[in-house]
C-alpha cells in the first residue's frame, strides 16, 4: 500500500502545479536515453536550481545516480528508464513543495505531525513484510526435498473425466416446432393429380416409411424440473459407473437441460488434490465417484491413471508452496502480538459477519450458461 500511495503521490505533484510531466516521444527515447549503467555513481541525474535544505538565498540541490537508484529500488525496482525520468521530474517538484512548506512552517503542523507518524508505521510495516517474504522464501534444495517426501501426495496428478449434470433444466423453447406447426396447419395448394400421378405417388410413400422408420434417431427429452434432473443425475451416474462413454452421457445432460450448443469437454488432464473435491484423489483407478452437488449442478468423476511428479519436476512449486506456508506462519504469529479491542460505545456494534459460502471445497467448474 506505501508503494502506491508513494508513487501516486510523487506522480502527482505535477498536477499541483499545473503542468505535465516531462515525457519523450517514443522515436526518440532510444536516442536520448542515456546508456544509466555506465555512469558513474556520483553522476548527478537529477538537479532543481532554487531548493535547499537549509534554505538560501542562491542555492541548488543535486540527486546523484546513487541516491537516484536508491529510490526507485526502496519502492519498485522493475520501473523501466521512461518511467523513472517521469519520477525525476516530479519527485523535484515534491522537493519543492516540501520546502515551500518548511519556509512557511506546515511541518509544525499537528496534520503534518499525524501523516508523518502514519507514514514511518506504514514504511516499517512494509520492511517487515519485505523481511519476512525475504526470510520464508529462502528455500534450500534439501529442505525442499525433505518437504516434497513428507507431501509426496500433493504432487500426484491424474487424467480425470468429469461429468456434469445441472440442476435446473432452461425454459423450453415454445417457438421451436412452431415453424413446423404453421406449416403444418396450412392448407395444402389443390393441383389437379392424374390418375398415374397417383400410383407413382403411393408405391414411393409405401418405398419411403419403412426407410424413414429406420432413419429416425432417439431425442432426449427435455426434463421439466429439479427434481427429474435430480432422477436423471442418478440414472447417468449408474450409467457412468457401469462404463459408458463420459462425453455421450455428458451430450445427453445437456439435451436433457435444454442447454443448447456443444457439451464441455469431460476431460481433465493432469488434475491434483486441490483442483478435485475431497476424497475424489483417492478413488482407485477406474473407480467412479457418487454424485457430488454443489448450488448448480451435480458432479460425477471417473479417476484415471495416476502419476507422481518426481522432485526436480516439482521443485518450484515446493518451494512456493513452502514460502507460502512460511510466510503464513510468520504473519499469524506477529498478529497474535497485540490484541487490538474497540470501544462499542464510540464505534458501535460490530457488523453480524457474511454467510459462509458453503460447506468444504466445491468443483471449480460448473455448467456454462448458453
Amino acid at each position: 500500500m506505501i508503494v502506491r500511495h508513494f508513487f501516486a503521490l510523487i506522480l502527482s505533484c505535477s498536477m499541483v502545479f499545473g503542468q505535465a510531466a516531462t515525457t519523450v516521444p517514443p522515436a526518440q527515447t532510444a536516442a536520448t536515453t542515456p546508456a544509466a549503467t555506465t555512469l558513474p555513481p556520483e553522476t548527478p541525474v537529477v538537479t532543481i536550481k532554487g531548493v535547499c535544505d537549509p534554505p538560501a538565498a542562491d542555492c541548488t540541490t543535486v540527486i546523484t545516480k546513487a541516491e537516484f537508484e536508491g529510490i526507485i529500488q526502496a519502492f519498485q525496482p522493475q520501473m523501466k528508464l521512461p518511467q523513472q525520468r517521469q519520477v525525476g521530474t516530479s519527485y523535484g517538484q515534491l522537493l519543492t513543495m516540501a520546502a515551500e512548506a518548511k519556509k512557511r512552517g506546515l511541518d509544525k503542523s499537528a496534520r503534518v505531525q499525524v501523516r508523518t507518524k502514519i507514514a514511518v508505521m506504514q514504511a516499517l510495516a512494509g520492511e517487515l513484510r519485505d523481511s519476512m517474504q525475504e526470510q520464508a522464501g529462502n528455500v534450500t534444495d534439501a529442505d525442499a526435498e525433505k518437504y516434497y517426501n513428507d507431501h509426496k501426495a500433493n504432487y500426484e496428478q491424474a487424467d480425470v473425466e468429469r461429468l456434469i449434470i445441472p440442476k435446473t433444466p432452461l425454459p423450453a423453447d415454445k417457438d421451436a416446432t412452431k415453424g413446423d406447426k404453421d406449416d403444418a396447419d396450412k392448407p395444402a395448394a389443390k393441383k389437379p393429380v392424374t390418375a398415374a400421378a397417383k400410383a407413382a405417388a403411393a408405391k414411393a410413400g409405401a418405398k419411403a416409411a419403412p426407410a424413414k422408420a429406420t432413419a429416425a434417431k432417439p431425442k432426449t427429452a427435455v426434463v421439466a424440473d429439479e427434481a427429474g434432473m435430480a432422477a436423471l443425475a442418478a440414472k447417468l451416474r449408474a450409467r457412468a459407473a457401469a462404463g459408458e462413454d463420459f462425453a455421450k452421457l455428458q451430450a445427453e445432460a445437456f439435451a436433457a437441460a435444454n442447454i443448447k450448443g456443444a457439451p464441455v469437454d469431460t476431460k481433465v488432464p493432469k488434475a491434483t488434490r486441490a483442483t478435485l473435491p475431497p476424497n475424489i484423489f483417492d478413488l482407485k483407478s477406474g473407480d467412479v465417484s457418487e454424485l457430488i452437488p454443489d448450488s448448480r449442478a451435480f458432479f460425477v468423476y471417473k479417476m484415471g491413471t495416476k502419476t507422481t511428479l518426481s522432485f526436480e519436476e516439482a521443485k518450484n512449486d515446493v518451494k512456493t508452496a513452502m514460502k507460502n506456508e512460511r510466510m503464513q506462519e510468520a504473519q499469524k504469529a506477529v498478529s497474535e502480538i497485540g490484541t487490538t479491542t474497540l470501544n462499542d460505545a464510540y464505534f458501535g456494534p460490530p457488523e453480524p459477519a457474511a454467510a459462509p459460502g458453503g460447506p468444504g471445497r466445491q468443483p471449480q467448474s460448473g455448467p456454462p450458461s448458453n
